[in-house]
């Protein structure tokens, strides 16, 4: 019986994959993803001389808040902007970005896993025009469809340093994910490719006996868009000036000096480095907390200048116990929190 269900299984997945490689290789009509897999063989063979196969392809559809889930968590992470300022991704995982390096470096793809390494500007530079040819092949070939909506012009916009970046930039509500996974040199490496575009919305159609322009649906007010848009605040509690080898010697359990002023003056600052509000900590409830003071809209002032060391006084011999009092435990007699 166990058996049964899964060869029913296995014949499922097979079927499934069988009706995905035949909807993306239709003759009859070009979609988007054998639109992409045909843009990404001409462009590699075109630039680079580089031949390759596409082994699988996918196409799904996703809200924002999952494209993190989506994309491929290592290699290099591309912003791409459209006509509108519609704005896009594309991921090319290590191995996928590798192959393409070492083709342009070495003429040829090494056989073999690559090593992992973060992605630099050098090789989003290097394989920028790669990007922009396939885009512009995609985009030609999916317009010269009947009916098909105008063309989107995405093209390289610039390297994003990780997915969390990326969130920020993103402002479309869905986006479909377009993967291949592409087998280079053929078969030195296997890689994949993450193409991220913003969902088309349908054009409003006017209803029988309607005007067009009552059809048209009145826009959401921007209140209720703003409100239901992500905020990043960063709580700056105070700013500290180290040299280089005590960052770098930092480690789990090290503490760090802060002014008095700390309790009473942090600030909120928004994700472009602006100051938002004035708060002091506190605690709520058992736990930590901030309580607002003031708002503000202006930049951050310029940290001042370290005052130059003084040197620490002679000790002096304590007259009784109570002059023995820890300053941490002064400090928390000051300012309770």
């Amino acid at each position: 019986m166990a058996q049964g269900m899964g060869s029913q299984d296995h014949s499922s997945v097979i079927q499934r994959m069988a009706q995905t490689a035949r909807d993306g290789s239709d003759s009859r009509h070009m979609t988007p993803v054998k639109a992409l897999r045909l843009a990404l063989a001409r462009a590699a063979d075109t630039l680079l001389g580089l031949g390759l196969t596409v082994a699988t392809v996918e196409q799904i559809r996703v809200p924002l808040a999952d494209v993190g889930h989506s994309l491929c968590d290592a290699g290099l992470l591309v912003l791409l902007e459209g006509a509108g300022g519609a704005r896009g991704a594309l991921c090319l995982d290590s191995q996928f970005l590798a192959g393409l390096i070492e083709v342009q470096t070495t003429g040829a793809v090494r056989a073999g896993m690559a090593r992992s390494r973060a992605a630099t500007r050098t090789d989003a530079a290097m394989v920028a025009p790669l990007i922009d040819a396939v885009l512009a092949d995609f985009d030609s070939q999916l317009t010269a469809e009947p009916d098909a909506p105008p063309a989107r012009h995405f093209a390289f916009g610039d390297m994003v340093e990780d997915l969390r970046g990326l969130l920020l930039l993103l402002v479309a509500p869905d986006f479909e994910v377009l993967r291949l996974t592409v087998d280079l040199g053929p078969g030195a490496k296997t890689g994949r490719l993450d193409l991220l575009l913003p969902v088309i919305a349908p054009p409003a159609r006017a209803t029988p006996g309607k005007t067009a322009s009552a059809a048209i649906e009145t826009p959401a007010h921007i209140d209720q868009v703003v409100s239901k848009a992500p905020v990043v605040l960063d709580a700056v509690m105070a700013r500290l000036r180290l040299p280089l080898r005590d960052i770098l010697a930092l480690k789990p359990g090290d503490l760090l000096p802060l002014p008095r002023e700390a309790l009473t003056g942090t600030q909120l600052v928004g994700t472009r480095g602006h100051l938002v509000a004035t708060a002091e900590l506190g605690q709520m409830n058992g736990v930590r907390a901030l309580r607002l003071i003031s708002g503000a809209a202006s930049p951050l002032p310029d940290p001042p200048d370290p005052p130059d060391p003084v040197p620490d006084p002679a000790p002096v011999a304590p007259r009784n116990g109570s002059d023995l009092l820890p300053i941490e435990a002064q400090n928390l007699t000051d300012h309770p929190m």
